[in-house]
């Protein structure tokens, strides 16, 4: 891992803590903006990340560790990074650029600056998993549309809360248990799958692609949540000495489950969170800024404490998997855009990143629980008034 920068606390965020969970550096970073993956995949990132920022108010403010700053700023800072990239300067000399051009912002939970400011890293990916649109053996398990009691209550600061109407009451909404054991949802199903634990790793995934029998796929994307909070089961097996920490990963959770069915339930629905789905119109992954999400490229993050659509570098490890020599690791250090959000992504101290789609993807993200670091970046030019020129420019993105 990185070393510990000479940071100072930024406080005075407006968001779900005191303090602020970004920290500007005020020394050089001791690392290198040294990208690991190819930089085709960077340039549509970042546009899709303009095509977002764009289409918001350039004057509406955004909170950015303890400042605020509009949202042209960061389409701005967007539009400057990526004429960097396309102009393919040698790796030295964009890590310059980098330091010359950027503020550098450090990631996580508010509290001692020397401890390093670890994040939690993890994995997510696009599943493709059999179904059919009958209720037909082996189709028996339901993913749900939005059932009609799901309502929203709007807080305070604009945050809105899942739940129903029982007795003239908002109350909170159905638990997973509740939804499954009950029928809460019944009438409301989109499709049929064969196992209870594909359906669950849509929840957990957010969005996937359905194979139906006669050989056509639809994506399936998120529409909305019970409201109930998060809980992983992963760390359950760990705490209850069913798996051992280094093991739990999406592959041994499964076999888990299918070598101890008896208990398959208790499991699931220790998960109270509950997702319900749409059609979507492609078959692109997509994140909850509504664009496609880019294999390596995009990464889910609480999106009250992180601004959506910010360019970030991310340190870490990742898995690759092979018949021949099994799980290997490697340095994991590149440019990655906070395009997507999840339920499990709460709290200043996660950051999701997105693997791709199918099941070897589904195999190396299940493996991601490592220890990193997110640097987010801002632009330092003080930013001129009205819309940046780019957001004229960016089109359609490819």
């Amino acid at each position: 891992m990185v070393p510990a920068l000479i940071l100072v606390l930024m406080t005075g965020f407006a968001g779900n803590c005191a303090e602020s969970p970004l920290l500007a550096a005020v020394a050089r970073p001791s690392f290198s903006f040294a990208d690991d993956l190819e930089r085709k995949d960077l340039v549509p990132a970042v546009r899709h990340s303009l095509k977002y920022l764009c289409g918001l108010p350039p004057d509406r403010k955004i909170p950015f560790g303890g400042r605020t700053v509009p949202v042209a700023h960061l389409a701005r800072s967007l539009g400057v990074f990526l004429s960097l990239v396309n102009g393919e300067p040698a790796s030295g000399e964009l890590d310059r650029l980098i330091r010359e051009r950027f503020d550098i912002y450090q990631a996580g939970g508010p509290g001692n600056p020397d401890s390093g400011r670890q994040m939690l890293v993890t994995g997510y990916f696009q599943p493709i998993l059999a179904g059919s649109l009958t209720r037909t053996p082996p189709y028996l398990h339901p993913l749900y549309a939005v059932p009609d009691d799901l309502v929203y209550r709007t807080g305070a600061r604009d945050e809105k809360t899942a739940g129903r109407i029982e007795d003239g009451a908002f109350v909170p909404y159905w638990t997973r248990g509740e939804i499954e054991r009950q029928g809460r949802a019944a009438g409301h199903e989109l499709v049929w799958l064969k196992d209870p634990f594909d359906a669950f790793v849509l929840h957990v995934q957010g969005s996937g692609l359905i194979r139906l029998p006669d050989g056509a796929v639809r994506g399936v994307r998120f529409a909305a949540r019970n409201g109930r909070d998060y809980r992983s089961i992963g760390r359950l097996l760990v705490e209850t000495g069913r798996l051992q920490l280094g093991d739990a990963g999406l592959d041994t959770i499964r076999a888990y489950l299918a070598a101890h069915p008896g208990e398959r339930e208790e499991i699931l629905h220790h998960n109270e969170s509950f997702i319900f789905f749409s059609w979507a119109d492609h078959l692109k992954p997509t994140g909850n800024l509504g664009l496609e999400l880019t294999a390596g490229r995009s990464a889910a993050v609480d999106q009250s404490f992180y601004p959506a659509g910010s360019l970030a570098f991310l340190i870490s490890r990742k898995p690759s998997i092979s018949r021949e020599n099994g799980v290997q690791w490697a340095p994991l250090h590149r440019f990655v855009l906070l395009q997507d959000t999840g339920s499990a992504m709460r709290g200043p101290g996660k950051v999701d990143l997105f693997w791709g789609t199918g099941p070897a993807a589904g195999s190396e993200a299940g493996l991601m629980k490592e220890t990193g670091e997110l640097f987010l970046l801002l632009l330092k030019e003080p930013p001129p008034p009205g819309p940046p020129s780019i957001c004229s420019d960016i089109g359609e993105v490819p």
